[in-house]
């Protein structure tokens, strides 16, 4: 039994976002980050004008958390790609020691089928059809004899009865 849907609640088809909404996405994007860099840029200005050797320090240390964070960040991505070729390795176990098996028993499987497919066809169908056929015209034969004679047999019937009026 195969459960069914109500009727009531049609399935629609997931709406995919037009071209032209993802184009103005990705420029509302672009134009956000620019915003930011100028607004950051104004400020750093305003800051420099007051007190530039306070601003001096603070860009030292904004410059030093920065390679900070930066460096955590590449710390990061060689752990990552540390785990990706682990994945890779395992993936390549995985088909060579499993996958690879798998398919040489199903191409075994499918020779052996492709044999037996030969030896029935030349052995068992094969003779099979050829008595077939040859029974088939026998049978067509032993027909057609049996309609010439009765064939035969009502014509010298009709001679008879021709004969016997005349």
């Amino acid at each position: 039994m195969t459960p069914q849907l109500p009727a009531s609640s049609p399935v629609t088809p997931p709406v995919k976002p037009s071209r032209w909404t993802l184009r103005n996405i990705v420029i509302l994007a672009a134009g956000g980050v620019f915003a930011i860099m100028l607004l950051i840029f104004i400020i750093a200005m305003l800051l420099a004008a007051n007190n530039i050797e306070q601003t001096e320090q603070m860009v030292r240390l904004l410059r030093d958390l920065m390679i900070i964070f930066l460096a955590m960040e590449g710390a990061l991505i060689v752990l990552a790609l540390a785990i990706l070729i682990l994945q890779i390795a395992q993936l390549i176990n995985v088909v060579q020691n499993e996958v690879k098996p798998i398919l040489e028993n199903t191409q075994d499987a499918v020779n052996t089928a492709s044999t037996t497919v030969r030896f029935v066809s030349s052995n068992v169908t094969g003779p099979l059809v050829a008595a077939s056929g040859f029974l088939a015209g026998l049978g067509t034969l032993i027909t057609n004899l049996f309609g010439i004679r009765q064939a035969v047999r009502r014509s010298r019937e009709q001679e008879a009865s021709d004969d016997a009026k005349a």
